[in-house]
């Protein structure tokens, strides 16, 4: 498995793709030029300085926060982690199969009030989510930065990115390194990140040139219902659970008929 290179070299390919040089990127990230130059010269990013860069980068905090190696700050975690043990993954089939559904979910999301954050001790990463620096590892610990776990992961995967079937074990091989991240697999997990392919492809190694499967034409906003589920408790997804439920029984009649037996196809 190939590491992947320090913070300062994946700044500068990210910064070079957006057309951005040093001085560029310090002006959009309002910070000084040498504090930049430090971080690219292999300096350890201050927290500030990451939260500044974000926005110039066109990526969220967090997650510049997880492609940084850093912990990620309580205010821009996820808000409750126990709504990841309620998979996000079983909103991937009305998701998929029902195109008009993902509006209505995405807007029955917005309209949820914002609750505190539970006070709970926060748990330690436990081993199997301990991942190395390679492509993979990358990969899968923004996914869990969107509440999602490995079988949430393939379930979106297979929906919403339009790509083989997968286990959960096998996401779970991806991050460690046992399974090889291949371009098809990169552009599907893309679909579902709210990270642009391109970015992830600089940031991994991995080359999208080429053709690959086509993206389900609802996947963007999808994307951005997985990441605003993540302000929810888990009380509050489970809500969302409830109406997407309701919402596949309402409009049985929209799915093919292969999937009105419960026995979904490949979309």
């Amino acid at each position: 498995m190939e590491t992947l290179p320090a913070f300062g070299v994946q700044l500068m390919r990210l910064a070079e793709l957006h057309g951005l040089d040093v001085s560029s990127l310090a002006r959009r990230a309002t910070v000084p030029e040498p504090v930049i130059t430090a971080v690219l010269d292999g300096g350890a990013p201050d927290p500030s300085l990451l939260r500044g860069l974000a926005p110039a980068l066109g990526l969220h905090a967090s997650d510049l926060f997880v492609i940084a190696g850093r912990p990620v700050p309580d205010d821009l975690a996820p808000l409750d982690p126990a709504a990841g043990d309620g998979d996000l993954g079983w909103l991937s089939w009305p998701l998929a199969y029902l195109p008009r559904a993902v509006p209505e979910l995405h807007q029955f999301v917005r309209s949820m009030p914002q609750q505190p954050r539970p006070q709970r001790p926060a748990a330690p990463t436990p081993p199997y989510q301990q991942y190395p620096n390679g492509a993979g590892g990358l990969i899968v610990r923004l996914l869990h930065n969107r509440n999602l776990s490995w079988l949430g992961s393939a379930k979106y995967l297979y929906g919403i990115g339009r790509r083989e079937v997968l286990s959960a074990s096998t996401i779970g091989a991806i991050g460690h390194g046992r399974k090889r991240l291949t371009p098809h697999l990169l552009t599907g997990f893309a679909a579902f990140l709210d990270v642009p392919s391109r970015d992830l492809s600089v940031l991994t190694g991995i080359d999208l040139t080429g053709e690959h499967p086509p993206i389900h034409p609802d996947a963007a906003e999808a994307a951005q219902l997985i990441w605003n589920a993540r302000r929810l408790t888990a009380d509050q997804l489970q809500q969302v659970h409830d109406r997407a439920h309701t919402i596949r029984h309402e409009r049985a009649d929209e799915l093919r008929p292969e999937l009105r037996c419960g026995c979904p196809g490949r979309p």
